[in-house]
């Protein structure tokens, strides 16, 4: 059922958009262990209407495209999509040199004027970060190191109520013994996190989606 008039008319005075009622998107084979994970990320971005959201790991841009297609309904906010888009350590097997197939792709779901792609390593890209960000998807080198560096490079940033998005958390206590690897380190360090204080949430789907807030003991909800 269509919005009643007087309601879209006082939507557009107030300079809201009417949420949409369905959400199609285009049949694109991303190749990716995130698969309908990325609906979350596009909640999360739609129900936060974030100014400025970062990810780490985009390879064909499956997580970039419904972040983008959030920020594409709420008419405003950026994401800034940060991978190399050449051989690493954690490339998927068939998503290595994927810049342009990224570019094709956020093209097609019509969200490229949404997303910066930034073609670079993720401690070269936070080298003078000054923006602050609501949201991160950290989903790059998958080692300890790499998850810790990348957490450490960009926690800083992150204001108080926002959130960084992990992948890949419940390997260890679910492991794809075809896929799993002796030196992925997520796990751990989300596991680390939570043990210090952090607020974590996980989700047991898509190889583990954890949620966390970046204030040890949590952001406190009534005055002290």
């Amino acid at each position: 059922m269509a919005l009643p008039p007087i309601v879209r008319k006082a939507a557009r005075a107030l300079g809201l958009r009417p949420p949409a009622r369905s959400v199609r998107v285009p049949r694109i084979n991303f190749v990716s262990g995130l698969e309908d994970g990325a609906w979350l990320l596009f909640g999360l971005a739609r129900a936060m209407r974030p100014a400025v959201c970062v990810e780490i790991g985009s390879a064909r841009g499956l997580s970039a495209c419904y972040v983008g297609l959030a920020l594409k309904e709420i008419g405003a906010g950026r994401l800034y999509a940060i991978d190399p888009h050449t051989r690493t350590d954690w490339n998927d097997r068939e998503s290595v040199d994927t810049y342009r197939l990224m570019q094709r792709n956020l093209r097609a779901f019509g969200v490229a004027d949404y997303v910066t792609v930034v073609r670079d390593y993720s401690d070269k890209a936070a080298a003078g970060w000054d923006r602050r960000i609501d949201m991160i998807f950290i989903d790059g080198d998958h080692s300890y190191d790499g998850v810790k560096r990348d957490w450490e490079l960009f926690v800083p940033h992150l204001r108080e109520f926002g959130v960084a998005v992990f992948h890949d958390t419940t390997w260890d206590i679910a492991p794809d013994h075809a896929l799993n690897r002796d030196d992925m380190g997520v796990p751990r360090f989300v596991d680390e996190l939570r043990r210090q204080g952090y607020p974590v949430i996980t989700l047991d789907r898509h190889h583990g989606i954890s949620l966390v807030q970046p204030t040890a003991g949590g952001v406190p909800l009534v005055r002290s």
